[in-house]
Order: structure tokens, then sequence, then C-alpha cells
């Protein structure tokens, strides 16, 4: 074997695969995701290999979480699936040295794609069929070999006519509707306006009025009481529309709503009403179908106070091309919705106590995925603390709530807030360790980027939090080989230190230095927690 990047790469597959695998299995839950996510990771990796400045470590690091999140779903069943093995016993297809030619298979048929070889990459393909991982479940299904993988839906024009919903034939209301003032967004004229739906829902009524100006598709919502004149309508404006995307709103809550979703006719419509977090700690969604006419679909949902944990699939031709949460027009979601909390006592003894916006967001923002209310997640400060930053200090708290699938979810938010709690707050993301996992236990190590809004994320401003339980003292923070890069000291149950570069674990020490416990930085979210989706599927 000559000593060329290939067999480089080779030695660093030997030496880090098995901790790539642990935190993929980690993230997925599922023994084979996890190694599919980390041959893709691993593909990349050698895609940016003698890039000037590339860490292959941190490289592989970063695009893992991604791969391990691709096709959006985590998984589609919960709880009849066994629980993962870790370690050598979790049976992984390929060993060191087959992961290492496959991931070079990978990164050379997507270095001929990106530079124009199609021939060669088919043939690169056919060649190494035996090494691929087969793509996870709920992913696009491989091709047999020999034979052209089927081709994405075309796409279909959504925002015309005709008029869909109960009101279609209602001239008068039409017409009204195409009239309609459309609040702060400036529309097209009215002659170029389609009224894509106009219907009475158990919650009210909906219309969508859609059109182009300069080149730009627009659109607004205009709900009320159901039978109002068109005239006495509220406009919503919606953040994103296109003429070939669903459009979905919800009216009414909290508690039950009307969810309407706009597609093409033929298209089938499914509803995740919330996110599953079950006992041994698997997160996914899973989705119904709902009946659609035309068109269009309108089906009763639950929501919260602070918003819904309502997801929509749309199929077309058997295959997903749109999946995403739904704004909804009567909920002004927040945390500023929620009643307020009763003080909670740090299961640690911390030195500060939170500020009551710091919890009640770090709640509500888990609270409303799972479609509960914040107070009924059973709710536990495991820490709170301070980020030692000029001019105003940073807070931190760590917050435990209990899933209505019975699993733990671990949530950790930071902010720089006021003494009257103005100011800005992040979320650091979050874990769901098994339901039956002591609370008190827990090893928690995050990344809170508390980055200006107006600059790139910098170390300035990335602070790594870690608390822990007695007899813990002191945190080693780790590189990728296990070099310690800093030391935490954790006075109180836990503490914070401007997150060193190529960070990925913390060991956990006493006060004579022995160690503890080990547990990886866990990756910064790219997603907010809930797994709604993020709208066309490609």
């Amino acid at each position: 074997m000559t000593d060329g990047p290939d067999a480089a790469f080779r030695r660093f597959v030997a030496a880090e695969r098995d901790t790539l695998l642990a935190e993929a299995l980690r993230l997925t839950g599922d023994p084979d995701r996890a190694e599919d996510a980390v041959q893709r990771a691993l593909a990349r990796t050698r895609l940016h290999w003698g890039r000037r400045g590339a860490d292959p470590a941190a490289t592989a690091a970063d695009a893992l979480p991604a791969a391990a999140d691709r096709g959006g779903q985590l998984l589609e069943s919960l709880d009849d699936r066994p629980p993962p093995v870790r370690g050598p016993a979790a049976g992984w297809r390929l060993d060191a040295d087959a992961a290492a030619t496959d991931a070079l298979g990978r990164a050379r048929r997507q270095r001929r794609l990106r530079t124009g070889g199609l021939a060669g990459a088919a043939l690169a393909t056919l060649v190494a069929a035996v090494l691929v991982v087969p793509e996870a479940p709920g992913g696009p299904p491989a091709a047999p070999a020999g034979r052209a993988a089927p081709e994405r839906p075309a796409e279909v024009e959504v925002l015309t006519g005709p008029t869909r919903g109960s009101l279609a034939g209602d001239a008068a209301v039409v017409g009204a509707a195409r009239s309609a003032d459309w609040g702060p967004l400036t529309p097209p004229p009215v002659a170029e306006r389609q009224v894509v739906l106009a219907t009475d829902t158990p919650h009210g009524r909906v219309v969508l009025v859609a059109g182009t100006v300069e080149g730009d598709v627009r659109g607004v919502w205009l709900t009320g009481p159901a039978g109002a004149p068109v005239e006495q309508l509220r406009p919503y404006v919606p953040q994103t529309l296109g003429p070939h995307r669903p459009a979905a709103l919800l009216v009414g809550g909290p508690g039950s709503a009307s969810l309407v979703v706009v597609t093409a006719p033929g298209d089938e419509v499914q509803v995740s009403p919330r996110l599953q977090v079950g006992p041994r700690g698997t997160v996914g969604r899973t989705y119904d179908p709902v009946p659609s006419d035309g068109g269009l679909a309108v089906t009763a949902v639950p929501t919260t106070a602070a918003g819904t944990g309502t997801s929509v699939r749309v199929l077309r031709g058997g295959a997903t091309v749109y999946r995403a949460a739904v704004a909804a027009a009567d909920l002004p979601a927040g945390p500023a919705q929620v009643p307020p909390l009763d003080p909670l006592d740090p299961l640690r003894p911390a030195a500060v106590r939170p500020a009551d916006r710091l919890v009640t967001e770090a709640l509500t923002a888990i609270a409303v995925p799972l479609g509960a209310e914040p107070a009924a997640l059973e709710p536990q400060l495991l820490w709170s603390g301070v980020l030692p930053m000029p001019e105003v200090p940073g807070s931190v708290a760590v917050v435990v709530g209990r899933s209505p699938g019975g699993g733990l979810v671990v949530t950790t938010r930071a902010g720089q807030l006021g003494s009257g709690g103005a100011g800005r707050t992040v979320g650091c993301g979050v874990s769901t360790p098994p339901g039956a996992t002591e609370v008190a236990g827990l090893v928690v190590a995050r990344v809170c980027d508390l980055s200006s809004p107006e600059a790139e994320p910098s170390a300035e401003g990335r602070w790594l939090v870690v608390t822990a339980p007695a007899p813990a003292t002191a945190a080693a923070v780790l590189d990728a080989r296990g070099g310690v890069l800093a030391t935490v000291p954790l006075p109180d149950g836990g503490g914070a230190v401007l997150l060193p570069p190529g960070a990925r674990g913390v060991r956990t020490l006493d006060a004579a230095g022995a160690a503890l416990a080990e547990v990886p930085v866990s990756a910064v979210a790219t997603e907010p927690f809930g797994d709604y989706g993020s709208g066309e599927v490609r």
C-alpha cells in the first residue's frame, strides 16, 4: 500500500470510525441509519482531504449530524423497535477496511459528478455496488443495478385555479376576495389575482389569494369567523410561498383547530400532530393520511397555547415532495402565551437562579413540538449558571422534561438578559435519554453560541457548558484523539468556558483528578427540535 492520501484516509477511518459510529448511533437510535450516516460523513471527509486548514476529524464530526438527519424523519416507528445495541455487538455491516473502501468509492463518484464525468460515475457505481451501504428506511430506495433511478415527480402548479373549497361557487365571496386588501404586502393588480381557496371550516372562514409582482410570487391568507364577509377577514401573510409549493394554515386554537392544506389535485396529504419521544429515547413522527379532494384537505388537529407540533407531508405519485411545519393564524406563538410556571429548584447546587424567561422559553421550545403544555412535562431544573461575558453577563439553564411518550427531553438554553428580562436567548440543543435514566446522574456537554447576531459564529461567542453530578469537581475537554484541550471547573455542579477549537468530548474528574465519566460534546443543532421538515424534499 502506497503512503498517499488514500492510505492516510484508511488509517484515519481505522482510528476514528468507532467514535463516529457511537455518535451516529446516539443521534439516530438505529444501527443501520448510524452506519449509513458515518459512510456519508467519511465520503465528505475524503472530498475535503488535504485542504489547507482542514481537520479530518472536525470535517467528519461536522458532517455527521446532517448525514444522520438525511431523509427528514428519524424513525417511522418508535416503541415497537428493539433498542439499539452499542459497540461491536451492534453488528456493523462493514469492517473498517471495507468502510474505507466504500467511502473512497463514494467520494470518487461525487467528485466525478461534480466535474461532469457522468459516464465515468455510472461505471464506478456499477463496479462498487457490492460495497455501497443501502439507504436507510425512509430515504429514497436504491435503484437495482443496471436500472435507472425513478425520476422525481414533476413540479405541478399549486397556486392556480379553479378555486377550491366550499365557497368556490359563491361568486360574491370569490369576487370580494379577489379585491381584498393585502395588508402590508403590495399585491398584484386585481385582474391578475387568483383566488386559490375559499372555504368555511369548523374553526372559521379561510381564503387564499395569490399573484405575481415583478416575478415574485406573493399571496395572502384571509381568516375570520365562519360566515363573515370578506371585508371583515384578517390578512395573514405567509413567510414562504411558491407556485409549485403546497400551502398550509391553521385556524382556531388553542385546543382543537382546523388545518387547511392546499396541494396540486391528486396529491396525498398526510399529517403528524406531534413529535414522539418514546421511553427508550427514540425520536420520530408518525404520519396519517387525511381526506383530500381536488387539491384541498381540511382536518382537525390539536394545538397548545404557544403553538402546534403539527407537520404536514405531501406525496405525489407515492414520493414525498413536501414536508414542513404549519403556520397558525390564531396562535400568537411564543412563550409569552404560556401561563407563568412556578419557580423550579435546581437539582444541583447552582449559585445563580436563572431568569424566569430563560426557563419558560427552554420548556416551550420542547413542549410545543411534543404537543404538550410546558407544565405537563413534569419539568426539572438540572442546573443554571453564569457565562462571564463582557458588558452584559450571560446565563444558562439546563432543563429536563418528560415527554408524553415516557422519554426524557434535556434542553439547554442561554441568553444575555438585563435585570428586567430584556435581551436575547438561544437554544443550545436537545437530547433524549431513555425514560429510565436517573435525572440526577445526567452529564451534559453543550455548545451555546452567543456570537453577535451581526457577525458569523466566532470563538468569542461560543461557550461549552458542562454540568455533572457530585463527586465531579472539574471536566477535561478532549479533542478527537483524547488529548486534553482545557479544564472546566464545576464548583456548583456545572461550569462554562469558551469553546476550545477541536473539542469533541468531556471527561469529568473528581477532586483527586480521577476520571468519572466521559461523554461527547453534543453536535450543534442545525434544525429546530421537532423534526417538522423544511419544505420541498429534493
